[in-house]
């Protein structure tokens, strides 16, 4: 696995949403302060398998709500 970082993910979701990476807080809400709806996340966890980290199953997605959950999801259990 590819080493990860919060950054890392922050300028994933700065690059797909069109935002700079300090718009992008790890305490940013992923709907609510970042707009990201069901296609711009289908397009984010795309390009996070693409640069080699794999998924968490959906049931540890589904409580994502923030910059900072998702990073954590993204970890290794």
């Amino acid at each position: 696995m590819t080493c990860f970082h919060p950054d890392d993910l922050r300028q994933l979701i700065a690059a797909q949403l069109g935002l700079t990476v300090a718009e992008v807080g790890v305490q940013a809400r992923l709907v609510e302060d970042l707009g990201i709806d069901s296609l711009a996340m289908h397009a984010l966890l795309l390009d996070i398998e693409e640069a080699g980290i794999g998924l968490p199953d959906a049931g540890r997605l589904q409580a994502v709500d923030t910059v900072g959950a998702l990073y954590a999801a993204l970890q290794p259990a």
